[in-house]
């Protein structure tokens, strides 16, 4: 996916280099998005980086909502919500490593950001494709917000997002979108997790750090209704 995400990329900026010069314009291979703003419904899967101690949310469908709005040359600003039920590990760190994983859980988590989005193509399509690049900032969570047995709670972190996607205009009205979405956040841990209260050792040696920054992927695909400039 990210092979094919980034020729794609590439092919298109180096087409979008040349313009439209030699076609003329009821031929040419580019053509202007009719559109202003648009929102999108998508589907894809969360894929989480396994953290040190192995208890943050790991992986699970994901499903959300995207508005986007264009607001000049080839740039564009939007805000998604994500929401879906991933999985992680309880752990009892007063108990022995045999007896200390508890079990697994479905964990209701959601993410929201905000971010600028810079097509390549500019406010055009080539075939009606726009590669685009996207980054910005939200936070994400777990919607019931509890501490588990062992004293961990995966909070509500700052969330940092970049990623890629490809936009294909069907029509005047509908596009497909595929995002290649990465979102960045810090799992921290109590001091339950540093304390050694069995023969074995604690869950994280008492000299390790308390908090570390995860790069999480989602990949998606959505429908997007478009709405023309007014």
């Amino acid at each position: 996916m990210r092979a094919f995400l980034v020729g794609t990329l590439l092919a298109t900026a180096l087409s979008s280099a040349q313009a439209q010069v030699g076609h003329p314009p009821n031929r040419s291979p580019y053509r202007d998005r009719d559109y202003n703003r648009d929102w999108t419904l998508f589907f894809g899967q969360f894929s989480a980086q396994r953290d040190p101690a192995g208890v943050a949310p790991t992986d699970g469908p994901l499903a959300g909502v995207r508005w986007q709005m264009h607001m000049t040359g080839p740039l564009y600003i939007a805000a998604r919500l994500a929401g879906g039920s991933v999985e992680r590990t309880e752990i009892d760190p007063s108990k022995t490593i045999a007896e200390r994983v508890i079990g697994t859980e479905k964990v209701p988590m959601f993410l929201a950001d905000i971010a600028l989005e810079l097509s390549l193509t500019g406010h055009k399509t080539w075939h009606g494709i726009a590669p685009v690049l996207n980054g910005g900032v939200g936070f994400s969570g777990d919607l019931r917000g509890r501490t588990d047995v062992g004293d961990y709670r995966f909070g509500v972190p700052f969330t940092m997002t970049f990623g890629s996607g490809i936009n294909w205009s069907i029509n005047d009205a509908w596009a497909l979108r595929f995002d290649w979405a990465n979102y960045i956040y810090r799992i921290g841990y109590p001091n339950s997790y540093y304390l050694k209260t069995t023969e074995d050792p604690p869950v994280l040696a008492a000299g390790a750090s308390q908090s570390h920054w995860r790069r999480n992927r989602a990949l998606s695909i959505g429908v997007s209704l478009l709405f023309p400039r007014r």
